[in-house]
Formats: structure tokens, C-alpha cells, sequence
């Protein structure tokens, strides 16, 4: 445990973690080793994650979205010479409730068959109830959904972003100044694939959405900088970090709560100091667990 830091101390070193503040310059802010700041990391991660595998069950989702995102561990995958198992291209699954913005299931591994399924599982073990799904185009969706959320019962679409140059009211392309060249989302087609869900209202824009967030405050995840993940337990820590701190403690602009909280999981907000306590607790309880599991096999 950390105990050399104080609560409080811990608080402020994750409140500036949270906002994507590089871990050596946490170091430099507040006088601390590197290896410190990991161990809060990974140890409140794995608080979090476990908190909320135990905890995200039974949620009566009406409209989910399912997507993923794409960030690499130690270097790009076309830089290596040799695949290897724990470096290279990795992908975040993750699943929101539409109406809560609950991140409510997520997975790191590759943009594979096997993680496309083990994803898919674990979010129909978490809703309840009739659902409407939306997710992109993806081809691997539609059986993984089949496979574990059956034939009837839910509602299932796609929606696929047509992107292409803006163009002028005659047809002509428009081009004006820096933003020559960029593509801009031109339409979205949606298109039902089980049942006869919404399509006014099935979108992943929220997920995407959220994705942005992940870009903009987990450092891990910022493009074209030192901050990417060295090891792959420490990127699964710091995304749990950050999808902990996303559901129980800030404050959600839209909703004014927490979405735990508008999800009807918590009945308040979360405090960084509280976060700091449970992950105490937690690591106590797993001393604790360790020390009886070893005195059994005396």
C-alpha cells in the first residue's frame, strides 16, 4: 500500500492523473518517485476494476453502444520486427449506456475474433431486460450479439459515418484554408440487423464520444507523444483508473450527477479521498485473503 503518501496527498496525485498529466511531471509537482505514482495507479485500477465487474450487473440499459479504440503498447505494431504478446497494437471494447452515459464493460486486447466474443459476453452479463444495441460496422458484431443475446428480445442496429470533402451548395469542393483536404462526416446510415430497433434514436456517437474524453485525459491514449504505455497490466490499470474515476466522480455536464450515480448504482458522488480509503480497503481484504488461503494449505 501507499502508505509513505498521505490521503490527501494521493488524492491530488490521482485528481492530476485523471486530468492527463504526464507521471513524471506528477513526480516533479509533487515530489515523489515514479515508481510510487505507478503503484497508486495500479493499485486504485485494480480497485476500480474489480468494484466494478462486482457491481455493474443487472442494469436495466434500455439503449447501448458498443465500440472500440485504438492505442498501441511499447510501439506500433508496423515497427516491430516479430508480433509479441503483451507490445504493439491494442484495442479498447467498451459498452455506455446511452441514457446514464454508465461505461459499464470494457476490454483491452486486439481487434480480433476472440476478443470481439469474450466482449460481447460480458456485456449481455450486465444488461437486463429488453435493450435496444447499436455498434458500427464491424462485421464480427452480428454473430457475437446473436451468439449471446439470441434471436428475440433485444433490438439490434448498425450505424456507419459516410465521411468525404465538404462540398459547396453547386457541388464544388470547398476548400478554405487549413482545413483543405480534411474529411468531414457527411451522413450516417443506419441500418437494422435483429428486430426493429429505432433508428431516429440508434447512434454511437455517444460511445465515440466518450472515446474522446479517453484521447483528451488518459495520457496513455494521446496521439503523437511519450506518454503511451510501457506494459500492458499498467495500461489495463490506468484505463480502469480512468473509467473508475469517469463513473463515480466526476460530475457528468449533461446529467449533473455521476453516471453511477444516475444509473442508480451509487446513491452519491464519489470523493478522490474516498477512492483513496476503498482502495485501502481492498488491498487489506486481499492481504487478508492471501494470509488465509496460505494458513489453509499449513
Amino acid at each position: 500500500m501507499n502508505t509513505r503518501l498521505t490521503k490527501e496527498k494521493r488524492a491530488l496525485v490521482l485528481a492530476a492523473i485523471s486530468q492527463g498529466a504526464p507521471i513524471n511531471s506528477v513526480c516533479r509537482i509533487f515530489s515523489i518517485g515514479k515508481h510510487t505514482v505507478l503503484r497508486l495507479i495500479r493499485d486504485t485500477g485494480e480497485m476500480f476494476a474489480d468494484y466494478m465487474d462486482k457491481n455493474f450487473r443487472d442494469l436495466p440499459c434500455e439503449r447501448i453502444e458498443m465500440d472500440e479504440q485504438w492505442q498501441y503498447v511499447g510501439c506500433h505494431a508496423r515497427r516491430m520486427n516479430a508480433p509479441e504478446p503483451e507490445r504493439g497494437d491494442f484495442w479498447l471494447w467498451a459498452a455506455i449506456d446511452a441514457d446514464t452515459k454508465l461505461i459499464f464493460s470494457h476490454r483491452i486486447g486486439k481487434r480480433d475474433w476472440i476478443t470481439g466474443n469474450m466482449f460481447v459476453e460480458d456485456v449481455s452479463e450486465r444488461v437486463t431486460g429488453p435493450v435496444q444495441i447499436a455498434t458500427d460496422n464491424l462485421p464480427a458484431y452480428p454473430f457475437h450479439i446473436r451468439q449471446y443475446f439470441g434471436y428475440e428480445g433485444y433490438s439490434y442496429g448498425t450505424e456507419t459515418k459516410i465521411f468525404g470533402e465538404s462540398r459547396l451548395l453547386d457541388g464544388t469542393l470547398s476548400r478554405i484554408g487549413r482545413n483543405e483536404g480534411v474529411a468531414k462526416m457527411q451522413t450516417a446510415e443506419r441500418k437494422a440487423v435483429v428486430g426493429s430497433p429505432d433508428l431516429e434514436s440508434l447512434t454511437t456517437s455517444h460511445i465515440e464520444r466518450a472515446f474522446l474524453t479517453v484521447r483528451q485525459e488518459l495520457k496513455r491514449f494521446q496521439r503523437k507523444g511519450l506518454g503511451y504505455s510501457k506494459d500492458l497490466e499498467m495500461h489495463k490499470a490506468g484505463v480502469a483508473l480512468h473509467f473508475g474515476i469517469y463513473n463515480f466522480v466526476r460530475k457528468h455536464h449533461t446529467l449533473g450527477t455521476t453516471p453511477a450515480v444516475a444509473a442508480g448504482v451509487e446513491e452519491g458522488r464519489w470523493s478522490l479521498e474516498r477512492v483513496v480509503e476503498m482502495t485501502d480497503e481492498y488491498l487489506r481484504a486481499k492481504e487478508d485473503a492471501k494470509f488465509e488461503a496460505a494458513f489453509a494449505q499449513l
